[in-house]
Order: C-alpha cells, then structure tokens, then sequence
C-alpha cells in the first residue's frame, strides 16, 4: 500500500492537460488583450477624424467670411452653413457669430486721419454624425475693412 501512494506522487499522469490548459488560458489573455487595445485605438481613431470634420467645417466657414464680409451690411443675425456646404458633408455645420467691431488702427502707408476698422467674428465647427458627435472647434477670425477715415468714427 505504501508503494501505491509513492507511486501516484511521482506519476506524471494528467500534467500535459494542465500545461495545456495553461497555455489556453494564457492565449485566451492574449487575445483580450489586442482586442481591448484594437477597440481603443478604434476610439482614438473615430475621436481624431471627428475633431479634423470639425475643424474642416470651421474652415469652411472661414472662407465664407473671407468671402462675404461686407462692412457695409453687417449681418444682425447668426449665420450657418449653406447649402453648397450641406452637399459635400451633411453632418458638419458651421456657425458664424456676428462680427464684433473691435477698434479702428492706423494702416502702414496710409497717413492720418485714415485707418482700417477691425471686426472679431467667431466660427464654430462641428460634426453630428454618430460616431462623432459632439465634436466643436472654434476659430477666431480678426478682419480689418479699410482704408477709411478714422476721424469720422465715434472712439
């Protein structure tokens, strides 16, 4: 009898099934594990080309301003993407504020009394497509209109 138990110590029965079940479950970690990091990175990915739609959509926006601004007739109101914009990418939009009237500077080459009168507008960009959405960026845009005649201006 005590043979037998000396025996069933030293017996190496049943030791590749736990190796193997070892192996498995260290496979089984590994996996998680590029699964877990190819989701993150899937996140990071889908966060990053929501913010550039954004900013892209600022940028359109910008070149709207650029475009369109006229200190003659100063928009009272908020203006949004056009239409022509809409075509390309549905799902970003932009904003402009209305444009603030800043000060009135001395341009280089032009003596007094003239000067250029500056604007702040703002232009926010966004994304709602729902991988992305919530996604803003905000650009200031500073416009100078001149020359003009600095002194007929109340300071």
């Amino acid at each position: 009898m005590f043979k037998s138990k000396k025996y069933y110590i030293n017996s190496e029965k049943g030791f590749a099934l736990v190796l193997a079940l070892i192996a498995c479950l260290i496979l089984v970690a590994l996996g998680a594990l590029v699964i877990y990091l190819s989701t993150g990175d899937l996140t990071t990915s889908g966060s990053i080309l929501g913010n550039k739609r954004a900013m892209l959509a600022a940028e359109k926006g910008v070149g709207r301003v650029i475009q369109e601004f006229n200190a003659g007739t100063i928009p009272t109101s908020v203006q949004t993407t056009s239409a022509d914009d809409l075509a390309v990418d549905p799902n970003s939009t932009y904003q402009i504020s209305i444009p603030f009237r800043t000060a009135a500077q001395n341009m280089v080459g032009y003596s007094p009394p003239w000067g250029m009168a500056t604007y702040s507008i703002d232009v926010t960009g966004s994304n709602a497509a729902a991988a992305y959405s919530g996604k803003q960026v905000t650009i200031g845009v500073g416009l100078g209109y001149g020359p003009i005649d600095t002194s007929l201006i109340y300071k």
